[in-house]
């Protein structure tokens, strides 16, 4: 560490956090920084029910639980989403749908640990059982988000994601969706002349066919103005940890990066961030 920054090696970014500048430490317990008691759904629940539980909790994934508590699978937004654009009857069990092929983290697992798993899997997110039951849930907010006190002294361009996937302003919403569900991309800035003028996000997307009683047809309308909303950008030449700062103001997991004439130049995710904690 330098001045109490971030120290940068060479031209690949070879970033080393040190957790214990903000509270953590790589031995101790995930349990420690997970969401205790989480919102889980049943296996017989419907798919919209749990649909519903998802828009209405806020959150990206839920554990799904037997009859016995114990954990038997996951579910994701985009899962829902992939469900509803092949034509899935919502009135069947989630069961149906959701992964079995879970990865779990156990309460005692240290904190370093899950943040390997969390680079090697590319998930999200992971319950957390104990004697197969589950106690909690961690997602790569809660480790990011601890981050925010950090002086990186590094810019946001030297880790975001450059040229990304965009849609533009005059597609329907079932493009939009089948792209998102297609790349398997959660949020897909929109762009207009170059100009960035939106974004849409998988939570956008569920919660507009709940509001439209899951109707298919309702896909049909255009994405903008449908999806014509206040955009939280950052600019490419601000330091990360501002970033981190207003992914946290405005609760969102990822923010387009746009240059002053607000072209984008690239986007800034939680897990852009998580892989550079070595």
């Amino acid at each position: 560490m330098i001045n109490g920054c971030v120290k940068i090696v060479g031209k690949n970014l070879k970033q080393n956090i040190d957790l214990n500048l903000v509270g953590l430490n790589k031995l101790q317990k995930i349990i420690s920084l997970s969401e205790l008691n989480p919102t889980y759904c049943l296996d017989h629940e419907s798919i919209e029910a749990v649909a519903n539980k998802i828009i209405t909790e806020g959150h990206r994934r839920l554990a799904v639980l037997a009859k016995n508590k114990k954990v038997v699978g996951i579910i994701t937004s985009m899962d829902i989403l992939g469900a509803f654009l092949h034509r899935q009857n919502f009135n069947e069990p989630i069961s149906t749908i959701m992964n079995r092929e879970v990865i779990f983290c156990d309460a005692n697992e240290s904190v370093g640990n899950v943040i390997q798993k969390f680079k090697f899997s590319r998930k999200g997110g992971f319950p957390i059982i104990d004697k197969g039951k589950l106690v909690g849930m961690i997602s790569e907010r809660d480790i990011v988000r601890r981050l925010a006190t950090i002086n990186f002294d590094v810019k946001v361009e030297e880790i975001m994601t450059k040229k990304p996937f965009y849609i533009t302003s005059n597609i329907s919403i079932l493009d939009a969706l089948k792209t998102m569900v297609n790349t398997h991309y959660r949020r897909l800035p929109v762009v207009e002349n170059k100009k960035l003028i939106g974004i849409v996000t998988c939570a956008d997307i569920l919660s507009f066919l709940r509001n439209n009683q899951f109707d298919f047809s309702s896909l049909l309308k255009s994405i903008i103005p449908t999806f014509n909303k206040e955009v939280h950008c950052i600019e490419k030449d601000k330091d990360v940890s501002e970033a981190i700062r207003t992914m946290i103001k405005y609760d969102v997991g990822g923010l387009p990066v746009v240059n002053e004439n607000n072209t984008l130049d690239g986007i800034i995710t939680e897990r852009d961030i998580l892989e550079k904690i070595v």
